[in-house]
């Protein structure tokens, strides 16, 4: 019945494609305090996680950035210290901290993915946050984390053929019919970077990759032009929001937001048959989910740290999952629908009437768009307000927990460890 209810849901809600504010209306928060944030970010700014895998489809070499693959820039840095800075005033103007002092001891807490550039992220957001102050950034080990890597690491593995029939009917049906729907993005990507004259496969063209989906040691994979093709259209956006010379970023092809933007299709498309089908999507986010909704609550054996501001640094893959499983459409800037920004953030709020003890919670996105994050604007950043689960963008708790918890896959959930408690 739970996973019913939630695919009904999902399909309803991922199937109607409206046109999407850039930034949210104010919530009415008249006669309420604001007293706990919990917020789950996207690591800032980055390099390829693989250079050479794009040289290998590439005729053009490739602008190398100033650190190694995978990792926080520093113009990245910066853009995440700037966040933090808007976010900390914006708490301070609602009264959740004093301004320009540290946080009382134990009221902010940080738990990042293991993987260095998120770790690198919350340290940048806790300097825009709390400079000065001794907010700790706690990770668990690597190969350990089935927080941010649940699937990966053994939390939640998935079916194969579940897997695979989730997958077709996102694509339409078939691999054919995938095929036939992404070909003209894949040209396009096949134009801008140019088709290498030698190469390792048996075709050196991205559009003559074959189609498939493959099964090995019960992992289902998507063999396709688009993880390539989802890796080149990241790089750009990053190389454009680095501030990269335009004659560098996608070579040429890319001068302004909006030509970065239409060279994104094929992102969007990856994930459009991963992070965004809703089987995958329940069983990547369960935990994290339920981490999020014991933080809202009343602090109890088992839950995160009862912090009044939570921060979760992770990865565009744990964003994703969990707008698919919140049913949390938006459109930020010339970002394409339903993008995971460089430090993208979903936020939670808990909101309580002093006078009746009735708790609320907003929950919204908030992402630079790729021109601030290019000059490093410090203009506070777009924001999309989640429009509820029944149309009341201000939710009582209890309601949206027990609604969230029916989209939750109990089997994918786990007693979350912290450190420093």
């Amino acid at each position: 019945m739970i996973k019913t209810t939630f695919l009904k849901y999902t399909v309803l809600a991922l199937g109607i494609c409206l046109a999407l504010p850039s930034v949210a209306a104010p919530l009415d928060t008249g006669g309420l305090r604001l007293d706990k944030v919990v917020l789950v970010m996207r690591h800032g700014i980055r390099p390829a996680t693989d250079t050479a895998a794009l040289q290998s489809w590439s005729a053009k070499p490739w602008p190398a950035f100033d650190v190694a693959d995978g990792q926080l820039t520093d113009h990245g840095r910066a853009a995440i210290v700037l966040l933090g800075q808007w976010q900390r005033g914006l708490l301070d103007s609602l009264g959740l901290f004093k301004a320009g002092q540290c946080p009382p001891v134990q009221a902010a807490y940080v738990w990042s993915s293991p993987v260095a550039r998120t770790q690198a992220t919350s340290a940048a957001l806790v300097q825009g946050m709390f400079p000065g102050c001794n907010v700790a950034v706690n990770h668990a080990q690597k190969n350990q984390d089935r927080l941010f890597h649940a699937t990966e690491n053994g939390l939640a593995p998935l079916d194969p053929a579940r897997t695979k029939a989730a997958i077709l009917h996102a694509m339409g049906g078939s691999l054919d019919a995938a095929r036939e729907r992404y070909a003209a993005p894949v040209l396009a990507m096949q134009q801008v970077v140019g088709v290498p004259s030698t190469c390792e496969q048996k075709t050196c063209a991205l559009s003559e990759q074959p189609w498939a989906l493959k099964e090995k040691n019960g992992v289902v994979k998507l063999s396709s032009p688009l993880g390539v093709g989802a890796g080149m259209s990241e790089t750009f956006r990053m190389q454009y929001a680095e501030g990269l010379p335009l004659d560098q970023v996608a070579f040429g092809q890319g001068r302004s937001a909006e030509e970065v933007s239409r060279l994104m299709a094929l992102r969007s498309a990856k994930y459009a048959l991963s992070n965004h089908v809703p089987y995958i999507a329940q069983r990547g986010a369960s935990q994290l989910l339920g981490q999020i909704l014991l933080a809202l609550q009343p602090t109890a054996a088992g839950s995160p740290p009862g912090t009044q501001w939570l921060a979760f640094v992770g990865h565009d893959t744990n964003i994703a999952q969990l707008r698919t499983l919140l049913g949390f459409d938006w459109k930020i800037a010339e970002y394409p629908e339903n993008d995971a920004a460089p430090g993208g953030t979903l936020l939670f709020e808990r909101w309580v009437d002093d006078h009746t003890g009735a708790q609320f919670v907003s929950v919204a996105y908030v992402a630079q768009s790729m021109d601030q994050l290019r000059s490093l604007s410090d203009a506070p950043p777009y924001q999309v307000q989640y429009p509820g689960y029944a149309g009341k963008a201000l939710m009582p708790l209890k309601g949206f927990v027990a609604e969230m918890e029916k989209r939750i896959d109990p089997s994918a959930t786990e007693v979350q460890h912290y450190l420093g408690q």
